[in-house]
């Protein structure tokens, strides 16, 4: 066996051990795709994506540290919206930051989430914040596209799956299943065989 058909070889196990990998990665890209990112003040509104609106109604609590203090807990700080959607009103909601993204983010509509990703002015030991000095800002997202998988699985043909902006639809050759690579990915995949394209 001459030194080409070692490096082929060699070259076609590396393949076989890696490309899979790439093909499953691919389908689990990116869940969220954020529609608006914005700020308030309290007792203002905002008018975002698909007819919600965001109304900041009030601070409830802040007991972060101080910025001039040395404390063992950096304390949290909570807020209250109201939203609309389409002229009906959902609800309100409470948001706290300082206690991770979990408790600063809620579900407001199906598919849906408003997250507090900053609350200002940080607090000082010497001075009291006025309700009206703080500006909330948010980030409204919506679950973004299935994975290919969970597409086809749900009864989608494999032609017909969607995939999020940057990536391109391709099919397996090995079981005819869908699968979102990038574009550079799709050409090698194809030339190589592995997979065909849906010219979508």
């Amino acid at each position: 066996m001459n030194v080409s058909h070692i490096i082929f070889t060699i070259f076609c196990i590396i393949a076989l051990v890696i490309m899979p990998h790439v093909l499953v990665n691919a389908e689990i890209h990116g869940p969220n795709v954020v529609l608006s990112q914005f700020q308030l003040r309290p007792n203002q509104t905002a008018s975002e994506p698909n007819n919600i609106v965001v109304k900041f109604l009030n601070v409830i609590d802040d007991s972060r540290c101080p910025s001039d203090v040395t404390c063992i807990w950096q304390g949290k700080s909570t807020i209250t919206v109201n939203v609309v959607k389409s002229g009906q009103n959902v609800g309100d909601f409470s948001l706290t930051s300082g206690l991770g993204d979990k408790n600063a983010t809620a579900q407001i509509l199906d598919g849906y989430f408003l997250q507090l990703t900053k609350i200002e002015p940080y607090p000082k030991s010497s001075t009291t914040i006025p309700l009206s000095d703080y500006v909330a800002t948010f980030e409204l997202s919506k679950y973004g596209i299935l994975s290919p998988l969970k597409q086809f699985k749900s009864g989608t043909s494999a032609q017909q799956v969607q995939c999020n902006a940057g990536f391109e639809l391709i099919i397996k050759a090995t079981d005819n299943s869908p699968a979102c690579v990038s574009h550079s990915s799709a050409s090698v995949l194809i030339h190589r065989g592995w997979a065909i394209t849906t010219n979508t």
